[in-house]
């Protein structure tokens, strides 16, 4: 049994290596690298917040009176070292719990072989960030393409968070909108975002995907039987 698990395991994890190795369009990414309100680099994305206080986007040497790092994992790999982050957006900029939104026109085609990829790195000012979350919502057609998410979010450490969806309800054409909740109770407090990419990936055939689990299954039962 435990060397089934462990096949499943490494089959989980394949599946996961093909999508991550697939061929990616870049939508757009942000990093927020002109700091200090020079929102934003993607020309391609209308950013707003609920709350019309502004907005909170700050550099590297602004990370600390926040409460987060000045370096963040760039490569997702702790063997390698850190480097500065370029840039940050503050959810919570005038108040608690505000909804900050990046939305954009899709411009690319999906279709059942493709997967939506969206990533950011996270993190947490003033240790309280009760309700913070994310999604992905086609304003077009009224249809939430991820359900509302739960990031995980680093005390003053910036954590790295890729959701992977199916985006088939969308069109091109069609309207998107990422929507972040900043959760907390105040501006001092909250969801931080930073390097925000949102892709879409070429992913191999249901098929394709079904004999390859089929011979992951396979196998494992012919081990376990030769070790029975």
């Amino acid at each position: 049994m435990k060397f089934i698990n462990t096949a499943l395991l490494g089959l989980t994890l394949s599946v996961s290596c093909l999508i991550t190795n697939a061929n990616a369009t870049i939508i757009f990414a942000e990093d927020f690298s002109g700091g200090n309100q020079s929102l934003i680099n993607s020309s391609v994305v209308t950013w707003a917040d609920s709350d019309g206080g502004g907005f909170e986007v700050y550099g590297t040497t602004s990370s600390g009176p926040r409460g987060m790092s000045g370096m963040y994992d760039h490569d997702n790999d702790p063997s390698t070292p850190n480097i500065p982050i370029p840039g940050a957006i503050e959810v919570n900029d005038d108040s608690g719990d505000v909804l900050l939104t990046a939305t954009f026109s899709l411009d690319s085609i999906i279709n059942n072989n493709h997967m939506g990829v969206l990533s950011f790195f996270g993190g947490v000012r003033g240790g309280n960030a009760n309700g913070a979350s994310v999604e992905i919502f086609n304003l077009t057609t009224n249809t939430s393409l991820s359900g509302i998410l739960a990031p995980t979010l680093g005390s003053g450490d910036w954590v790295y968070n890729e959701f992977i969806f199916a985006p088939t309800a969308a069109s091109v054409g069609d309207d998107i909108q990422i929507r972040w909740t900043g959760g907390g109770t105040n501006s001092a407090n909250g969801q931080e975002v930073a390097l925000v990419s949102f892709s879409t990936v070429d992913v191999p055939e249901p098929s394709s995907l079904a004999i390859f689990a089929l011979g992951l299954a396979g196998l494992a039962t012919r081990r376990l039987k030769k070790k029975s």
